[in-house]
């Protein structure tokens, strides 16, 4: 519909069914589109804009009271709760994979990284580094504004983002947009603020593949040390990613190519992780956030403390998660 009229649309409606729509419904149609913001309309436009400018300020919580509570004190007894589903032990993290799954479903996944954070000294600066769910400008992005949670503002490290952008060979900030809902950064990031709560911040995206990226933090982590943190999941299986209901074989499909993944990780072999994805048939999303930091994660050692594959059972489908911490500094 985007730079035709109405009466074009009709006309082409006719032509290819032989059916008049009446106008009032095209109208109808076209309101319902411009308030969801599927049609680029200069109504569309116009509010694309200020919410841009509202983001280079802020970046406010949009999952509170749905994946986790916005009081400060329902939202510590809520990560509490999550610390004590998990029963293992757990060494301190210099470098922590978790999800970014909806928090309920896999709450042990959570409940382990927060076992490694309680033994990780306080970190100066987080290293959020999250799956682009949104389509980037670039290959990477990030947003140098504070990010809101329950516990008080995460705020960035604006030093730090400055030096990642000078040795980057795109801009950095292109796309403030793609942070509104994005929540492989929200929901691991109230996890991160309540256990660090002065730690400043680096929310950064991975849309493609980027070697730059990890060239430029494995710099910056020099000069600015702190805790690196990837925000992943693993395999997505099911009708909701085009495949077959939910069933044992595909269940041990995706498993198999989770932990294999996994392993190799911790490992210290990155690129043997990825080839073992083959095709990467189950859909595992950490694919481009792991390829982009291998100079940050070869030869690096880790352990695999935890690792679900959630059933969503309204639609047959599944997603893996897992938490792998990395206890000791690349060579």
């Amino acid at each position: 519909m985007e730079g035709k009229t109405l009466e074009e649309v009709q006309e082409e409606v006719f032509k290819a069914h032989g059916i008049l729509v009446p106008r009032k419904e095209l109208e109808d149609l076209l309101k319902a589109l411009e308030e969801a913001g599927l049609l680029l309309t200069e109504g569309v436009e116009r509010r694309l804009k200020e919410e841009e400018e509202r983001l280079r300020k802020e970046r406010p919580m949009r999952l509170a009271g749905l994946s986790y509570p916005e009081g400060e004190e329902e939202a510590r007894a809520f990560w509490e709760a999550f610390r004590a589903s998990f029963h293992g032990e757990a060494p301190e993290a210099q470098t922590l994979l978790l999800p970014h799954l909806e928090p309920a479903r896999v709450p042990e996944a959570y409940g382990a990284a927060l076992a490694a954070l309680e033994k990780t000294p306080p970190p100066k600066r987080l290293y959020l580094v999250g799956v682009a769910h949104r389509p980037l400008k670039e290959r990477a992005a990030a947003l140098p504004v504070p990010f809101h949670t329950p516990f008080g503002p995460a705020e960035p490290d604006l030093e730090a983002l400055q030096a990642l952008d000078a040795l980057l060979p795109y801009e950095l900030f292109n796309t403030p947009l793609a942070f509104r809902e994005e929540h492989s950064l929200e929901l691991p990031l109230f996890f991160l603020k309540r256990a660090f709560p002065q730690a400043k911040v680096l929310p950064l995206l991975v849309g493609r593949r980027s070697p730059e990226l990890g060239e430029a933090l494995k710099v910056v982590l020099k000069d600015f040390p702190g805790l690196l943190v990837l925000a992943v999941d693993l395999s997505h299986v099911g009708p909701r990613f085009g495949d077959k209901p939910f069933s044992r074989p595909l269940a041990e499909e995706a498993r198999k190519r989770d932990l294999g993944f996994l392993e190799r990780l911790a490992q210290g072999e990155p690129e043997a992780a990825l080839a073992f994805l083959g095709g990467n048939p189950t859909r595992v999303d950490a694919v481009e956030v792991v390829a982009s930091l291998i100079p940050l994660l070869t030869g690096r050692k880790g352990q695999v403390l935890a690792y679900r594959l959630d059933l969503e059972a309204p639609t047959l489908s599944a997603v893996g998660a897992g938490t792998l911490v990395f206890p000791t500094l690349p060579g």
